[in-house]
């Protein structure tokens, strides 16, 4: 049998929640968010985690949270960060197809909430993430989705002709 689960990866702001939510509901899967997961089982908000207990720490409880997920026929948002992780992606790979959801540096920087924090280490720069996490992602996925300009509906019809074209590869 092959990957039943559609495992979405990219940058804070790339649409991955809202893709995500919108695939789920056209394919009839289960939608999961990795990072409310996080929230709900640690009770409180990821930055919080970040500031109060240090990224490694944070990609420790992502690492749990990503391991304990083994349904079937899901849809799942991953923070951002999952892809420093190479256990957490292995896992993930194995019963899905990683869709990278792509976006230019500057139209994520447009598309960011004010203060908004992320996983990242101490004074580093916005573009200096980008830049670091960019060849990550395109290691671990099995499609890439340019997303500049496009509505999720596209984006989620362009995901399914992808993954059509990839399982029968």
């Amino acid at each position: 049998m092959g990957k039943s689960n559609i495992v979405l990866i990219g940058m804070p702001s790339s649409g991955k929640s809202t893709v995500g939510k919108y695939l789920s509901r056209i394919t009839g899967r289960v939608f999961v968010d990795t990072d409310a997961l996080i929230k709900q089982r640690e009770n409180r908000e990821l930055k919080s985690i970040v500031i109060e207990d240090g990224l490694e720490r944070f990609l420790e409880i992502q690492k749990t949270v990503i391991l304990e997920l083994n349904e079937k026929n899901l849809v799942i948002s991953t923070g951002g960060s999952v892809i420093y992780n190479s256990d957490s992606m292995e896992y993930l790979k194995r019963d899905g197809v990683v869709v990278f959801l792509k976006l230019g540096l500057e139209e994520i920087r447009k598309r960011l909430e004010e203060g908004r924090r992320f996983a990242r280490t101490e004074g580093q720069s916005f573009e200096e993430l980008y830049n670091e996490r960019m060849p990550l992602y395109r290691k671990y996925a099995d499609i890439s989705i340019e997303c500049s300009g496009k509505s999720v509906e596209d984006i989620a019809e362009i995901i399914i002709q992808r993954l059509q074209v990839y399982m029968k590869a």
